[in-house]
């Protein structure tokens, strides 16, 4: 309600009361319930573990590491078949949480706590997640090469058809601390596939990756 002054006919000031409509209350309340809503779903993260911390305790061995067997797939992540092999090129997660060191990690990794490792040999992981088909997104991660063996990263977008890529990237990640990187497109079905992969062709080469967010563009 408000208040407003007013003058009578004799000059003495007063004052009456204005009562606002119960349905423009009603219609104010819903309109701020709804910001509310909006700006509550603005920060979701599509993906699933994207710094990798989730079941990062259980990696109390360097996968691949001086003839140890690669763990299992870190929570929300795919990883090769030939992960799961012992001979295999090592492919898992390396951080202040796994206790292993980081064999296969750069140089400073402080702004990263735990973070996924792909050596040489095509290794990669990967991730579906549920998208709007016609809707812009963007992906931002951080990157960074294992000290003397840098990879070469590649990151790859398919839709609801396996293999069919719609966007790509080929970062060059060099620096042995981590760095942001980021993509941007439009999603061409009701969910998509994220890759990350070691393109370099065996030996020690890695490519460390963390902090995946991926949110609708705009949000």
């Amino acid at each position: 309600m408000l208040f407003k002054d007013f003058q009578n006919s004799h000059g003495v000031s007063m004052a009456y009361r204005r009562v606002i409509p119960t349905t423009v209350g009603i219609a104010i309340i819903g309109t701020l319930a709804a910001l509310v809503g909006a700006a509550g779903t603005a920060s979701v993260n599509l993906v699933t573990n994207g710094d990798f911390s989730a079941n990062a305790a259980k990696y109390r061995t360097a996968p691949g590491y001086s003839g140890k067997t690669n763990p299992n797939s870190p929570t929300g992540w795919a990883l090769p078949a030939t992960a799961t092999s012992k001979f295999a090129v090592a492919v898992g997660v390396n951080g202040s949480d796994t206790g292993v060191g980081t064999p296969f990690g750069p140089t400073s990794s402080a702004a990263v706590k735990d973070f996924a490792f792909m050596q040489g040999g095509a290794n990669c992981i990967s991730q579906r997640v549920t998208t709007t088909a016609g809707q812009a997104y963007t992906l931002t991660y951080e990157a960074a090469a294992r000290a003397g063996h840098p990879g070469t990263a590649a990151v790859l977008l398919t839709g609801t058809t396996e293999g069919k890529v719609f966007a790509s990237q080929a970062p060059a990640v060099t620096d042995t601390g981590f760095k942001p990187f980021s993509l941007a497109f439009t999603a061409p079905s009701d969910s998509i596939r994220i890759e990350f992969e070691n393109t370099t062709v065996g030996g020690n080469s890695s490519l460390d990756v963390s902090n995946l967010v991926l949110k609708a563009s705009g949000q």
